[in-house]
């Protein structure tokens, strides 16, 4: 994979995000700020998912579209 590690930094970013947003329901934060981390995890899935599409198939591989 020739965007592994950049994949790799992303989730480990998207898993921060999830665990912040753990944080806020523990702290009971305003809607508000969810909706900023919801937001920011999704730009990061749509980032994961263009890397992903960005790679060449191996022989043998289905393409998903």
């Amino acid at each position: 994979m020739r965007y592994r590690n950049v994949v790799l930094d992303r989730t480990t970013v998207l898993d921060a995000k999830l665990k912040q947003l753990e944080m806020m329901v523990q702290r009971q934060h305003p809607v508000n700020d969810f909706i900023k981390v919801i937001g920011e995890a999704k730009a990061l899935v749509e980032d994961i998912q263009s890397y992903v599409d960005r790679e060449e198939l191996a022989p043998g591989e289905i393409n998903r579209v």
